[in-house]
């Protein structure tokens, strides 16, 4: 079984402003460890466009054109659209948050693979 590699990152230091990191290489092989969450990363050098997927141990860079990694944020998208809490007696009806801009996810993804 093929074992996805870690996100490749960067580190790079613009002036007096903060330290930030980015995937500056994309994996196509699929993520094994139960996916958390994801991020969209758009590119701009020296970072790549990728989608980064959260898990409890590490984040990976992929490739944003692979079919099964879209598959997956639209799963995951829905799936919190979808989830709810029942309500009880003592406790008010609650729902996931889904951020604003993840209903956008496709058009964040096809931006991305134009580039």
């Amino acid at each position: 079984m093929k074992r996805s590699l870690p996100c490749c990152w960067f580190w790079f230091d613009v002036g007096a402003e903060k330290v930030s990191p980015c995937c500056v290489a994309v994996s196509r092989s699929r993520v094994v460890e139960p996916i958390l969450d994801f991020k969209l990363q758009k590119k701009d050098a020296p970072c790549v466009g990728a989608i980064i997927f959260v898990t409890a141990k590490k984040q990976y860079c992929i490739d944003p054109r692979q079919s099964w990694a879209q598959k997956t944020i639209k799963d995951m998208v829905q799936s919190r659209k979808n989830a709810t809490v029942t309500p009880t007696s003592l406790s008010p009806r609650l729902t996931s948050t889904v951020p604003q801009n993840s209903t956008n996810s496709n058009s964040i993804l096809k931006r991305i693979l134009l580039r």
